[in-house]
């Protein structure tokens, strides 16, 4: 039998249902932080192979508009990393981070990917205002319910450019991307009035909802501001039919397959 490590309570059920997140404070100890911080900087750095297609410069370092203070600080984002990564995917399927996901999607739960924000020092740029199932990836699996696991890597501040969400946004169900930059042009002008900045500690996590909007701004501080966002569904999800699937071979890590679904 299944032991359950972590479990939300009744009121953090509640707070996700209503708000479309729900923070976990000190769920990874200092070691698990450590353990990953120190392989995203190795595959950043290339000492550990990964596929090309798996890590992002800054796109204005990528233009020749900035210089990076080392190669290191160069490194936007790292894709896909977990299904062929050791510690990486280790994380991924941490026990404390499936618990937490099996009060919030059920027990049938599926990897659906993960990308590991590196968001340099001085130069790491702004994530505009979106909906994680608008994506041309996330789009095509229906209910649009999945839920993304946000791991501070480093501690996530306002300064270094962490993560903000509109509360409840994900009850709009999903919206035209033509609302998404309505929204982004609003929190440029600084003319949203319910945005609110979530500043996490290094081993807090933060779990949303797919449907919820949410950005991170730039880093104009001295410090790196690193998180990893592995994003997870229910088993009995399914492909909606449009266009071609983002992939066919989801990783079960907790439960049931079932016919039909993903």
């Amino acid at each position: 039998m299944k032991t359950t490590i972590m479990a939300l309570t009744d009121e953090q059920k509640r707070e996700f249902d209503e708000n479309g997140y729900v923070i976990v404070r000190n769920l990874l100890t200092h070691e698990e932080v450590e353990a990953v911080g120190k392989r995203a900087d190795q595959i950043a750095m290339g000492e550990i192979a990964q596929s090309a297609s798996a890590v992002q410069v800054e796109p204005t370092i990528q233009r020749n508009e900035e210089t990076a203070k080392s190669e290191l600080e160069s490194v936007r984002k790292l894709s896909s990393a977990a299904r062929t990564d050791s510690i990486l995917h280790a994380h991924a399927t941490n026990p404390k981070i499936l618990d937490i996901l099996e009060g919030l999607i059920g027990s049938d739960i599926k990897l659906f990917d993960d990308q590991l924000f590196m968001k340099s020092s001085a130069h790491g740029s702004r994530k505009n205002y979106h909906q994680d199932s608008n994506s041309s990836m996330m789009s095509k699996y229906v209910p649009h319910s999945l839920v993304s696991c946000w791991a501070a890597l480093d501690d996530a501040t306002v300064d270094n450019g962490c993560l903000w969400f509109i509360p409840w946004s994900h009850k709009w169900g999903r919206i035209p991307v033509e609302r998404e930059r309505e929204i982004e042009k609003q929190a440029l002008a600084d003319a949203l009035v319910n945005e609110v900045p979530i500043e996490l500690k290094a081993g807090d996590c933060s779990f949303h909802h797919s449907l919820l909007m949410h950005c991170s701004r730039a880093n104009r501080s001295t410090s790196r501001r690193r998180g990893y966002a592995t994003q997870y569904m229910s088993a009995k999800t399914k492909f909606s039919g449009e266009g071609t699937p983002y992939r066919t071979d989801f990783l079960l890590l907790r439960g049931e397959e079932y016919p039909g679904c993903v």
